[in-house]
């Protein structure tokens, strides 16, 4: 006798479903994605003990005419495809022809289904993958699915099902995840007669979002879209946290690739570099990112279940996921209502009282005609107060016109529009921490940080323009070069970027194997401990592995450079240069973290103070 045996058609089915059906959430995923494929406007899942008892899917698609019915639970027959061409580019979310057999033959499933052109419906009735029996019956346009008795036939699979919770928890997510995509769909689920969620179709995916996962996960999020210019096709929309973050959201992030879930660590990746230098370590922000690719540039299958992709080229993905998230980061801007609230009054009443007061109390012409008698915009000389060592350094650092001169044009054009936040700065606490007044609210900033931030969009600029920040900002070469040992795999690593080094303004020589010579240095980092300096870049550019992109290594060490360049904790700073150094941060409209996620404002509006001590 031969070894090699032919398998049955049952068996063959039974193994086919134990990759496409491994618990009732794929079960759920595989129906609802050919209700979406039938143009349905309505689909509700109806659910009993987890999935195992029932899981029935109704919705008001296109149907199935009858005398396709039964040819609907044939391994590999789809309506989805039909020559290679189609397989080359998909776009429907099911398309292999082996989710109804599957199912079928580990389940008692059944059928009724009409089309727009039939005068009544079809009902089929099938038992472990056996056809039982099929009848007319009347029924309006669209499919009822359901699924009794899963695995009912493969003890050994069922007996690996987890809790009712457990399994209801992978279906809620599945609806979930399909529910956020396709908007325009009202969609239900419901437990043992219990609603979990019902939402009808809306207009935009910020309102699906908000009926979904609610407003502490929406609130303060960013509406953003983008194109690749370099690649055709390519395009990118998403809601994402507002830095800082008020919360970790690991669990709220949802990947689409052409409205299809998925799970991407590429794009995960992307993300979250574009997030570099708005999260400290260890925070997750929420985010639902939906890529729009042609299709001939990613293969959907690759997977049974169909939740991973591969792409053609990562490089272009990544690299365009990136750069179209960092650039609504950075131009999101800080002077709108983004430090971090506090969360006894975050409501969207509070907020809504907020602005009737803003709005009663009015706003004068300019910010000079209310704070009389304060130093006008941007002027550290020409106030006697002015002596304190940020002061003399601000002015050093910033006297090359390359680099100031945009700065002093926007705030002198913020204030002539009155477009500015108006600004009282009060006192510094701690030696760290600086009190002010800002558009009528009291504001607690950490100099650190706010200073940080600035000298980072200050460097950043001046490295994109005119060819890096060597050439714009004001370089001093050192009369007698410094020497600084490293250990090994540092002194390797940080050869690789001396070329990156110069480029934000530090020249170095390798002078032997761990050994290096410093010869020029920017102004502003000249009296900082340059060894700390170097060992701490080496150790972000460690961090950073090999998947940044070509410019990722400079912001580390331009990052790197306007930390160690701010002013630091315990540095004192009279009023002029406080309110200075406000200025700087809000007019430039720059984000509301430092380059290492660290929050920057806290606001408390008068209201808020007036709730606190019960004037309200």
């Amino acid at each position: 006798m031969g070894k090699i045996n032919l398998l049955s058609a049952d068996l063959a089915n039974k193994i086919a479903a134990g990759e496409v059906v491994g618990r009732p959430a794929s079960v759920v995923k595989e129906l609802v994605e050919n209700a979406i494929d039938a143009d349905s406007a309505c689909i509700f899942v109806s659910i009993e003990e987890g999935g195992s008892r029932l899981i029935q899917v109704v919705d008001d698609g296109e149907g199935i005419a009858a005398e396709e019915v039964p040819l609907a639970f044939e391994r590999h027959a789809t309506s989805k495809i039909a020559d290679d061409a189609d397989l080359a580019a998909i776009m429907t979310l099911g398309f292999r022809g082996e989710a109804l057999p599957s199912i079928a033959s580990v389940s008692r499933m059944s059928l009724v289904s009409r089309s727009a052109e039939a005068d009544e419906g079809t009902e089929i009735h099938l038992e472990g993958g056996a056809i039982q029996s099929i009848r007319s019956v009347a029924r309006p346009k669209g499919s009822t699915f359901e699924v009794r008795d899963l695995f009912y036939n493969v003890p050994a699979r069922r007996k690996f099902l987890k809790s009712q919770q457990t399994e209801m928890g992978h279906i809620h997510r599945i609806l979930l995840q399909l529910a956020l995509a396709h908007f325009t769909i009202h969609f239900r689920l419901t437990h043992a007669g219990r609603t979990l969620f019902d939402v009808p179709a809306v207009c935009s995916l910020e309102d699906r979002a908000f009926q979904l996962l609610g407003e502490k996960v929406t609130a303060q999020a960013i509406l953003l879209s983008g194109e690749h210019p370099a690649q055709p096709g390519l395009s990118l929309k998403a809601l994402i946290s507002r830095p800082p973050l008020k919360k970790n959201l690991k669990k709220e992030q949802y990947l689409f690739v052409n409205f299809r879930p998925v799970k991407s660590p590429l794009m995960t990746h992307a993300v979250y570099e574009a997030y570099k230098s708005y999260l400290m370590k260890g925070e997750d922000p929420f985010f639902i990112v939906f890529l729009t690719v042609d299709p001939k540039v990613v293969d959907v299958n690759v997977h049974p279940g169909k939740l991973e992709v591969r792409f053609e080229s990562t490089s272009q993905i990544h690299q365009a996921i990136r750069n179209i998230i960092r650039e609504a980061l950075s131009t999101s801007g800080a002077g709108l209502v983004q430090e971090k609230e506090v969360p006894a009054f975050g409501s969207t009443a509070f907020k809504r009282d907020l602005r009737d007061f803003k709005d009663r109390r009015g706003r004068p012409a300019s910010p000079s005609s209310r704070w009389a008698g304060w130093p006008e915009q941007g002027n550290f000389s020409n106030s006697p107060e002015n002596t304190g060592e940020f002061a003399q350094e601000a002015a050093a650092v910033f006297s090359a016109p390359s680099l100031f001169t945009a700065a002093a044009d926007a705030v002198s054009e913020s204030a002539s529009e009155a477009y500015g936040p108006l600004i009282r700065p009060l006192a510094q606490i701690y030696g760290t921490f600086l009190l002010a007044e800002i558009d009528g609210d009291f504001a607690i900033v950490d100099q650190h940080t706010a200073h940080e931030r600035v000298l980072y969009e200050t460097l950043l600029s001046a490295w994109q323009t005119r060819g890096g920040a060597e050439k714009n900002l004001e370089i001093q070469p050192l009369l007698i070069p410094r020497q600084i040992d490293l250990s090994r795999e540092k002194s390797l690593l940080l050869r690789e970027h001396l070329e990156g080094l110069a480029a934000a303004g530090i020249k170095i020589e390798s002078f032997g194997e761990t050994t290096f010579l410093v010869r020029e240095l920017p102004a502003l980092i000249l009296k900082m401990d340059i060894e700390t300096f170097l060992n701490e870049v080496a150790d972000d550019l460690i961090d950073l592995g090999v998947t940044g992109g070509m410019d990722e290594p400079i912001r580390t060490i331009l990052a790197s450079m306007a930390c160690h360049g701010a002013v630091r904790a315990h540095q004192a700073m009279s009023l002029p240069e406080i309110k200075t150094l406000l200025e700087m941060y809000y007019l430039r409209k720059t984000p509301p973290t430092c380059p290492h996620g660290r929050p920057i404002v806290i606001r408390y509006p008068l209201l808020e103070l007036e709730k606190l001590f019960r004037r309200k």
